[in-house]
């Protein structure tokens, strides 16, 4: 029994040697958590552009030749801008049918018949997608009626990121190890290992207002530092 509670005192008092121990050397580790940023202005490779117009008659027939007719010239004008067929989809028209709405009055009604169509624009060529939506104006001088809503604006993406990355993260992971240092130095303390590290997300913008075909690539890294004297 006595040589139990012996044993039982020496476990006691080696854990807290240890204890302590552990407790000092926990107490000597000193950290500095910094972030460090990377940003990168790139241009689109990608635009998506809905292509709309709107033609109205009173003959379902002649509204066909009319959709048939002002499609072609809006294949022709793509075209004439360097976009091939693998550019550009022609999507189904939607037609609405006035005399069978319950709530168009025939008296004030432009036309029985209302079309509209879409080409669907899809394209690596930025800058020819670019150059065409700001030329409509020739479609709409040959009566071309094409909208000019939200939905018709171009849209345009940067699908590149896999290829920047590295740098990024490179850079940004430089510039928080710069400001770990300029924490140590002020602190009259030095850089050791990182302790951890954390990549935020990667975020894509536009450039501006007005520069949507430029896109600002930005991403912010977490790290930590052990500081010693």
């Amino acid at each position: 029994m006595k040589r139990t509670i012996i044993i039982s005192a020496a476990v006691v008092l080696s854990s807290l040697i240890l204890s302590l121990g552990m407790g000092k050397i926990m107490h000597t580790e000193r950290t500095v958590s910094v972030r460090g940023l990377a940003e990168k202005e790139v241009d689109a490779d990608l635009a998506v552009w809905k292509l709309s117009f709107s033609i109205g008659s009173n003959n379902m027939k002649e509204l066909q030749n009319q959709i048939l007719r002002e499609t072609d010239l809006a294949k022709t004008f793509l075209e004439n801008h360097q976009l091939t067929q693998a550019d550009y989809t022609v999507l189904s028209p939607e037609i609405t049918d006035a005399t069978v709405s319950m709530y168009s009055d025939p008296e004030h009604r432009s036309f029985d018949y209302v079309g509209k169509q879409t080409i669907l624009i899809r394209s690596g060529n930025v800058q020819a997608v670019k150059s065409a939506a700001q030329d409509t104006i020739q479609l709409l001088g040959q009566g071309v009626s094409v909208s000019s809503d939200w939905d018709g604006k171009v849209q345009y993406y940067f699908n590149g990121l896999n290829e920047i990355k590295p740098e990024m993260i490179a850079e940004a992971t430089e510039n928080a190890h710069k400001a770990a240092e300029q924490f140590a130095h002020d602190s009259n303390s030095k850089v050791g290992k990182i302790q951890t590290a954390s990549q935020g997300l990667f975020s894509i913008e536009d450039a501006a207002p007005g520069l949507e075909y430029k896109k600002n690539v930005r991403v912010v890294t977490t790290v930590v530092y052990f500081l010693a004297d």
